[in-house]
């Protein structure tokens, strides 16, 4: 049977809605009587065997060499090879077989003209309306029959049957001689040697024993150091593109730019009014930080596996800027981080700061983009006036982040103010700088490239962050900007003091970054809550009343910065709060606010509304308790509402007494 050709498609799987790419440079061959190796020239390196599957790689005319191999005599199975979200490391080979049930009570001559029709052969009978089944030369591919069954009526499951290698639930952390001075990864309390001063410590006194981001928890939590399907662009002044830890196996860097001339070129060498030529480092360690790869020394990024996109802005115009916003929002950025100011405490034009909101909506195909921002240094400012935050970092789509240091106190030359978001582990008063990739121009006039242990600011701070936040993603791909925000500001540990009734401090925003909270609540696709009682009905507000902190707030149709913009708040506005929804205010009939800039005026305490949520996929599983192996109880569909009364540790909702459903197919609403 002729069928069209297929490269991506996406069908119900065990209950939930997954979406497959086809390899482009991937195939897999079975043989049906001894196995042998594809022969030279059409793979390149020796075949991973795949319980009877042999892949190879094919450059190019991958479907003529497919075709080729099944005209062999010995070759009983040719098929392409699939990958979940675009992942090519991890390839899913379709064995040929289908798992196929029909709903209840369907006459047995309409099960088999199904199957006849599409020319599957029977292997198994399960039960009477139930059957594993496999394709014939007479079928379309599985993928395809797969997908035409499931727009059957009369068909209640058909999945098709996969091969791919297990991974182990052991996580080898990185090691190295160095690792261990990557105190804001993991802090022990101990003394740690100084990369670039020979036989050097930082004694312990200058540490406290948890006072880190707890990024290597993360990594065991994920069972990896991120995803290479991750991109952060990062905005800066210049980068070393061939330093060891942004070069790693080659495929890190991706579509580097130069925003004030429009090329390729984002090299760090800047030219002096003498006419010498000098370097800027301050790229390449942001860079590092967030994705730096990890190196046989042991120094490595937060996200080590996540890709880079070096954008060189060393010139701050209205154009330059957009067109490095632009830059990273055409070339599939999941995550920006940008480390740089105005040198003084200046606004955003509207110009600027419209693009902004563009990126916040449009981004990661309209899940948005978030942006984090360095809060900005020095303070007290050269007229001995403590600076406020301003320009990039007090953007409202923007997360701004702030500094605190290896002994959980807060950096005292950070910028502060109310659009501080959150902070992050970074040098300042008497705890130490960061150890990271740097560059220096030795006596001949070249490029070193080397690392240092003194790295910090609210420049360090951010990428850290944008890293941790590619562990999220790594963790959960779906997770919206709202989401996102939502999980950054619950999973912050508090320290220091000076939070106000909504948790929040100007200098340390919500506390400071836990990577490990941050990847637990992004696997459930939103941050945990309290447990509600399922006997407890939803109570609404409508006495509460806030007051806008920041100089201007958007006010939009839904709860997320991907809905239209539809009014503006100036700084001290008052509005009534009916509802909390996804961090965002209900302040009217389709009007809502972040959260983030409302500050809740006391006297009123009264509860807000119980979360409800609607069902995404075509189908949802309802199950008697939190995970898979419960028993399915119920089925819900595409578009259903439901109350959600708590959600587990592992990222499922209770709906119910004893009703359970997995939360990242459940949107709130």
């Amino acid at each position: 049977m002729a069928s069209k050709k297929t490269d991506k498609a996406t069908f119900n799987y065990g209950g939930v809605q997954i979406s497959l790419t086809k390899s482009k440079t991937k195939g897999a061959v079975q043989y049906g009587v001894k196995k042998k190796a594809v022969k030279r020239g059409v793979a390149a390196a020796p075949p991973d065997d795949f319980e009877g599957f042999e892949v190879f790689q094919a450059k190019r005319n991958l479907d003529q060499k497919l075709e080729d191999l099944r005209a062999q005599p010995d070759v009983s199975i040719g098929t392409h090879v699939w990958n979940v979200d675009g992942d090519e490391e991890v390839p899913f080979i379709p064995t040929g077989n289908i798992y196929l049930e029909f709903k209840p009570g369907t006459d047995y001559d309409k099960q088999r003209d199904l199957m006849d029709e599409l020319g599957l052969n029977v292997i198994e009978i399960v039960s009477p309306e139930a059957y594993r089944v496999s394709v014939t030369e007479k079928s379309p591919n599985p993928i395809k029959c797969v997908m035409l069954m499931q727009k059957k009526k009369i068909v209640a499951v058909a999945e098709p049957e996969f091969v791919t290698k297990p991974v182990t639930n052991n996580f080898a952390p990185p090691t190295g001689r160095f690792f261990a001075t990557q105190w804001h990864l993991e802090n022990t309390g101990g003394a740690i040697p100084i990369v670039d001063i020979p036989n050097a410590i930082f004694g312990a006194s200058h540490f406290k024993r948890g006072a880190d981001a707890r990024v290597k928890e993360a990594w065991a939590f994920i069972g990896s150091l991120g995803s290479s399907n991750i991109r952060i662009a990062v905005i800066d002044t210049g980068f070393a593109t061939d330093h060891p830890q942004l070069r790693g196996d080659g495929t890190k860097v991706r579509n580097p730019f130069n925003a004030a001339n429009r090329s390729a070129d984002a090299s760090p060498w800047y030219q002096t009014a003498d006419g010498s030529w000098g370097v800027f480092s301050h790229g390449t360690s942001c860079a590092a930080v967030a994705a730096g790869a990890l190196d046989a020394q042991g120094i490595l990024g937060a996200a080590p596996n996540a890709r880079i996109i070096p954008i060189k802005l060393d010139i701050l115009s209205d154009e330059a800027i957009k067109n490095a916003f632009e830059h990273a929002l055409l070339n599939g950025a999941d995550i920006i981080s940008c480390s740089l100011g105005f040198p003084k405490p200046v606004p955003l034009s509207t110009y600027v700061s419209n693009y902004l909101n563009k990126i916040a909506r449009e981004g990661r195909g309209g899940k948005g983009v978030p942006m984090f921002f360095a809060a900005g240094n020095a303070n007290p400012a050269s007229n001995n006036v403590p600076r406020q935050i301003s320009d990039f970092a007090a953007h409202p789509e923007g997360i701004c982040v702030t500094a605190s240091n290896s002994l959980d106190e807060r950096s005292d030359y950070s910028f502060y103010g109310p659009n501080a978001f959150l902070c992050a582990p970074t040098n300042g008063n008497d705890g130490v700088g960061i150890t990271t990739a740097t560059i220096e121009v030795d006596d001949r006039g070249r490029m070193m490239h080397t690392f240092t242990s003194g790295f910090g600011g609210t420049s360090s701070a951010t990428p850290l962050v944008a890293g941790i936040c590619a562990l999220m993603l790594s963790a959960n791909p779906n997770l919206t900007l709202s989401q996102i925000r939502d999980i950054l500001r619950q999973s912050t540990d508090k320290i220091g003091g000076g939070y106000n009734a909504n948790g929040h401090s100007p200098y340390l925003g919500y506390g400071r970054i836990n990577a490990l909270k941050a990847v637990k609540m992004a696997v459930g696709g939103q941050a945990n809550v309290s447990p509600t009682p399922a006997s407890q009905p939803p109570t609404t507000t409508t006495t509460q009343r806030g007051r806008v902190i920041s100089k201007f707030l958007n006010v939009r149709s839904g709860p997320g910065t991907s809905h239209p913009k539809v009014a503006e708040l100036n700084q001290g506005d008052i509005v009534s709060l009916f509802e909390k929804v996804s961090g965002f205010w209900r302040i009217g009939q389709g009007r809502f606010v972040s959260a983030d800039f409302i500050q809740v005026i006391a006297g009123n305490n009264a509860p807000v509304t119980t979360r409800r949520g609607k069902v995404t996929s075509s189908f949802l599983n309802v199950r008697s308790g939190p995970g898979t192996n419960n028993p399915k109880v119920a089925e819900l569909k595409q578009g259903a509402l439901v109350t959600i009364h708590e959600t587990s540790s592992n990222g499922w909702h209770r709906i119910g007494d004893k009703r359970w459903v997995i939360g990242s197919n459940i949107q709130e609403v």
